[in-house]
């Protein structure tokens, strides 16, 4: 073989494969704001000595809002999210409790099945799942 034919096979090896590599995106990215897909308003109710209380959870695109009757509100800021399973994100922020608790950094677990929303917090001691809620 030639020097001409052992060069046109080398241009040609490098070619065929360097076109051929593909860059990935990392899943652990951390994204500004709230997923698309959590959204919106959601509700839980259930039943406290004879009488429905209902929690909304409120998801917007920069912030998150808790309110449950007789409980100071409950808020997220600063916040992005990171996909980490199929429906799965951890969100980080600023979580503030009506004013008297400010926590900078704090974590959460939201999980999206079956049209219904749960999450956990990070500080939480037993590290269960609130309820679901719907929208």
């Amino acid at each position: 073989m030639g020097k001409f034919s052992k060069a046109a096979v080398t241009a040609m090896t490098v070619f065929l494969v360097g076109g051929t590599v593909s860059t990935t995106a990392s899943a652990a990215t951390w994204h500004k704001g709230t997923p698309k897909a959590l959204r919106g308003n959601w509700k839980r109710s259930y039943n406290d000595r004879g009488s429905k209380v209902t929690i909304h959870f409120r998801i917007k695109s920069k912030s998150m809002n808790i309110g449950r009757p007789g409980w100071a509100a409950e808020s997220w800021s600063s916040l992005k999210y990171q996909k980490v399973g199929a429906g799965t994100y951890k969100i980080k922020g600023t979580y503030r409790n009506g004013g008297t608790l400010t926590k900078k950094n704090s974590h959460m677990k939201l999980v999206k099945k079956s049209g219904k929303v749960t999450y956990k917090n990070s500080w939480s001691s037993s590290y269960s799942y609130l309820g679901w809620f719907h929208k």
